[in-house]
């Protein structure tokens, strides 16, 4: 892996076994609360760290089709179509396990090359993986405040 590629991996592995911490001990029920102010549960973002780590990489700087092993996007799905908690943390560890493949042969050259966002534009292959280490760690954080708000 190089530095770079490092760099990022460290980013993502750095926060996941505190979030696998904060999911564990939640009920079915814990897991698809919503707190006020119409935020998504914690099912819903498990989902979508998962979904994006592998969908957005896949599709945005790998150029593959995007999965859906649930059937659908968590965007499309409503709370009775959710996973259980152990087939989510089971999809983020599949995911985990591609991310580091590709991390592992990524070129430091890669880093550099230019793709199209439709959110972002014209970026490089690096603000994507940054973008992808900042969003684990943002909803990660989303996660750790509605433990709290659980109490």
């Amino acid at each position: 892996m190089t530095p770079e590629a490092s760099a990022f991996w460290t980013g993502l592995e750095f926060r996941k076994p505190e979030l696998l911490r904060l999911v564990e001990p939640l009920t079915s029920e814990q897991m698809v609360w919503l707190p006020p102010g119409g935020a998504n549960s914690v099912a819903w973002l498990l989902w979508h760290i998962a979904e994006v780590e592998e969908n957005w990489m896949g599709a945005s700087v790998y150029g593959e089709h995007r999965r859906y092993p649930f059937g659908n996007s968590v965007r499309d799905a409503v709370p009775d179509e959710y996973p259980s908690k152990q087939a989510l943390i089971d999809y983020l560890h599949e995911v985990r396990a591609i991310t580091e493949r590709r991390l592992e042969n990524v070129s430091a050259d890669e880093f550099s090359r230019l793709l199209e966002d439709p959110n972002w534009g014209e970026i490089p292959v690096r603000q994507v993986w940054a973008g992808l280490v900042t969003s684990f760690a943002w909803h990660s954080g989303q996660i750790s405040f509605m433990r709290r708000l659980m109490g």
